[in-house]
């Protein structure tokens, strides 16, 4: 498992232990399993990842002992009616009044945390956007890329019938509107549909691209995952406090007006995949978090995301981590968290390798002990040959990719610790015989 964090110091974490359910004996809770963590000296929030509905009762319960058995606690049922989702119309007031917010729109909580679900070899989040009702789009978190898109409504054949969700129905809200072309943000004045419209497109390494308009509308992440949350306006937190708890209700006062790609083709995996669409992370302006910073979401600009892997991918969501927004919470992890430079001052996450090994023996964490040691091989190449380029650290890719001047040691290395040759070629293995496999250690 994986713990990433890039804040403005820019840094990045690897914890290769971090575990998404470590509970706390001083949290309050009705169950164990359910505790929410929170760390008064950081002020972050990590919710664990239990279901859903455990989620929805453990809320019922908490209403129900704050305002006594005639508040309406009910909540929605799944909407999913489906092998697509469709959002709720249906706004609660009980919801509503958890808010917290004053009449200027301020907020008091200075970090966010959401679920981070599993797909197709990636790792999504809920993006609620639109009013008076938010529309959910499920995007995949790509610290490789700084602009966030899915499919509107003038897409054609765009993976409808593979994503988790409809196309975002843009016209159904209110709060909608295309750029002008003196406000493009990264795109460029372009004829889109008949009018002129800030157009944008993009291209990725493994051959999948999409066309886009920019345009902005309200909106949050996170929170509950099949229910849309009221929200009145952006909102602001320019507060840098400790906070007790965050809920998946509070999602809602995290909202802001979101510069977006409204695709209208897209190609390759951007169909064939489970995530409607793709939020960019990299250490851009157009990126979900600086946006969100810069429009004072949150008052510190720091994003974290902590990885676990489930052996399947479920339409209705499959738990598979957290992201929080605004900070870290480092008792999510098994083990210190070890940082390495950020050597890029803006665009992609890059890192300096100072030396490569293959671990003999197998295992799944890269933590590594003093009885590892002898374990270790490292492959002949100088850190310059290591680094010929940028090293990228991208959490939107399904594949790791190395210099070609490490083909010849490291084959050289494998064929020594496995007594096969390594190649692509397809090959039936066990689970056993996958665990045992070389563990690759930056």
């Amino acid at each position: 498992m994986l713990a990433f964090v890039l804040s403005v110091s820019a840094m990045v974490a690897n914890s290769a232990g971090a575990h998404a359910t470590t509970a706390s004996s001083s949290l309050n809770s009705a169950h164990p399993q359910h505790r929410i963590l929170t760390n008064a000296e950081t002020g972050a929030i990590t919710h664990p990842l239990i279901p859903h509905k455990a989620h929805l009762d453990r809320r019922r319960r908490e209403l129900h002992e704050k305002y006594g058995a005639e508040l309406d606690t009910s909540l929605p049922p799944r909407p999913h009616t489906s092998r697509h989702s469709q959002t709720p119309n249906i706004t609660k007031p009980s919801i509503s009044a958890l808010r917290g917010k004053n009449k200027n729109n301020e907020r008091s909580l200075q970090q966010q945390m959401g679920a981070l679900y599993q797909g197709y070899g990636t790792h999504y989040v809920d993006l609620w956007l639109g009013s008076p009702t938010p529309q959910r789009q499920t995007v995949i978190v790509d610290t490789g890329s700084g602009v966030t898109a899915f499919p509107c409504e003038e897409c054609k054949g765009c993976g409808d019938t593979y994503h988790t969700d409809n196309y975002y129905k843009e016209s159904q809200s209110t709060t909608f509107r295309p750029l002008e072309c003196n406000e493009c943000f990264r795109g460029y004045c372009a004829t889109v549909g008949g009018s002129k419209k800030c157009r944008i497109s993009m291209s990725y390494a493994e051959g999948s691209s999409w066309s886009a308009y920019e345009a902005m509308d309200l909106c949050y992440a996170g929170g509950p995952h099949d229910v849309a949350l009221s929200v009145d306006g952006p909102m602001t937190n320019t507060e840098n406090i400790v906070i007790d708890h965050i809920n998946p209700v509070d999602a809602s006062q995290f909202a802001f007006e979101l510069a977006f790609g409204c695709q209208v083709s897209i190609t390759g995996l951007f169909i064939t995949q489970l995530a409607d669409g793709i939020m960019g992370m990299e250490n851009e302006k157009t990126a979900f978090w600086k946006q969100m910073h810069l429009k004072n979401a949150i008052p510190r600009p720091e994003f974290s995301l902590c990885f676990s892997r489930s052996n399947k991918a479920e339409r209705d969501g499959t738990g598979a981590g957290a992201m929080t927004l605004g900070g870290v919470d480092p008792r999510l992890h098994m083990s210190p968290m070890v940082f390495a430079k950020n050597v890029k001052a803006s665009g992609f996450y890059a890192v300096h390798l100072k030396a490569v090994y293959l671990r003999d023996g197998g295992g799944l964490s890269a933590q590594t002990t003093q009885d590892d040691m002898g374990k270790m091989h490292k492959l002949g190449l100088s850190e310059a040959q290591l680094n010929r380029g940028n090293v990228i650290v991208d959490s939107g890719t399904t594949d790791t990719y190395f210099s070609s001047a490490l083909a010849g040691p490291f084959n050289q290395v494998w064929k020594e610790l496995t007594g096969t040759t390594y190649s692509h070629d397809p090959v039936s293995l066990t689970a056993e015989q996958i665990g045992a496999l070389p563990t690759i250690i930056l």
